[in-house]
């Protein structure tokens, strides 16, 4: 039982620094954004062509990742008004860590889904480079 509530609370903290980071990276992350895809496109040697092809879909991205952002975000803030009204690891605490964890996940969907589409306008080389930076990424999160 005590590994149990260890872990929710591991969780419920987790959850809180996602929401911090979300806060800060919409606060402060278009710069640090720019300076992570700019890095990441000159990581691949991309072409002008495929600057110009990658446009839309970093355009696409860039509006689905700011809604979930958002809404972790929002998710986040509704877990730490339930805690702070529960005061008690409750059903209604659990549904939403459950909420976070979806948008959590949903923000990590769109991501990769943004790295496969990606991968489309690359070489193939590139594209293997792409998911060996994404997967070292990954493993170290």
């Amino acid at each position: 039982m005590k590994r149990v509530v260890l872990f929710f609370v591991a969780v419920v903290v987790v959850a809180a620094l996602a929401g911090f980071a979300t806060l800060k990276l919409s606060r402060h992350g278009p710069r640090e954004h720019v300076a992570a895809h700019d890095w990441l496109h000159k990581e691949l040697k991309l072409t002008a062509e495929q600057e110009r092809a990658l446009e839309p879909v970093e355009a696409k991205f860039s509006v689905k990742e700011r809604e979930f952002a958002a809404a972790l975000l929002e998710a986040n803030r509704s877990l730490a008004r339930v805690m702070g009204e529960e005061k008690t690891f409750t059903p209604r605490v659990a549904a939403a860590v459950e909420i976070v964890h979806q948008r959590m996940g949903d923000l990590q969907k769109a991501s990769i889904e943004h790295v496969f589409e990606m991968r489309t306008v690359l070489s193939p080389e590139q594209g293997d480079k792409l998911l060996a930076l994404a997967r070292k990424i990954l493993e170290s999160h």
